[in-house]
């Protein structure tokens, strides 16, 4: 089967059934947010069969030339080569455009993927946790003796100060670092946004110290991003957001608390896991260079 080079915008129509299917046979979504909101920005590499998607590659150049991507296979079509034969072509554009590295997005780290990775030669280089925590009792109130206040977000008030404080609290998160306000609004207009589940924390004088957003979908309910300001840390700020977040999704009716957290971020792994914070999947970054 030819595969072929295409626009993320080509492929928008047949998207949505395409991801859909993929979710509900695995269990785990095979392109993250990123990718889904802005599929207009996105390369892809596409193998049709009967005139329907049938692998489809979506991917970006990052600054220092390494191309990132996603790709899957539809599950009705697998075990017929497809994704062997999309990684390799987007290892020779990679080649062919690039530095010549190339690093893939394995989300839930099912065995087709791992497999695939261990056949071309590529290494595990990162992992994200996605921890999960059931809401069947009581969240104890946060605690804040400083005079600090918790408050819902304001895109006004509250815009600018937030990209700021989020690109230094991941400031070596590759994704969520380089958040800038055009993707802070694009977000503010999805359907599941509400200011009141965007927690800020302020100090007595008005300073933004932290905040925990908060992503509430029929579905589930999110600790969609959580951070703290570095000069703030040591104080409890991060156990009082994660609290006054639990209580907040536990209001709204949710019955557990979802969240990703990189593998190396140890310092917040050990406090979602002292919360009761357990393992539901795993997402797996591999690379190859060249």
């Amino acid at each position: 089967m030819a595969v072929k080079a295409v626009s993320g915008a080509s492929v928008r129509g047949e998207f949505s059934e395409f991801a859909a299917a993929l979710s509900l046979t695995d269990g785990v979504a095979a392109f993250n947010e990123d990718t889904v909101l802005n599929l207009d920005e996105r390369e892809a590499h596409s193998i049709e069969i009967d005139g329907g998607l049938a692998a489809l590659a979506l991917s970006k150049r990052l600054e220092d030339g390494t191309l990132e991507a996603e790709l899957a296979v539809h599950p009705e079509l697998r075990a017929r080569g497809l994704g062997s034969q999309l990684l390799q072509t987007l290892r020779n554009y990679a080649r062919e455009s690039g530095n010549g590295a190339l690093q893939v997005w394995a989300h839930g780290n099912l065995p087709g993927a791992q497999q695939l990775a261990a056949s071309q030669g590529f290494a595990n280089v990162r992992t994200l946790y996605q921890l999960e925590l059931p809401l069947v009792e009581d969240v104890a109130e946060p605690t804040l003796e400083g005079g600090e206040r918790i408050r819902s977000f304001d895109r006004d008030r509250d815009g600018a100060a937030w990209i700021a404080l989020n690109a230094q609290v991941f400031a070596t998160h590759p994704e969520q670092g380089s958040l800038q306000i055009a993707d802070l609004d694009s977000r503010i207009a999805q359907d599941w946004y509400n200011a009141e589940d965007f927690l800020i924390l302020e100090s007595d004088r008005g300073e933004m110290l932290g905040y925990n957003w908060l992503k509430i979908t029929p579905e589930e309910g999110e600790i969609y991003v959580i951070g703290v300001a570095e000069k703030a840390a040591g104080h409890g700020y991060g156990t009082a957001l994660m609290r006054a977040g639990l209580r907040r999704l536990r209001d709204r009716g949710c019955q557990a608390a979802v969240l990703y957290v990189d593998g190396v971020n140890e310092r917040a792994v050990a406090l979602y896991r002292r919360l009761g914070f357990t393992d539901r999947t795993v997402d797996v970054q591999y690379r190859a260079n060249r």
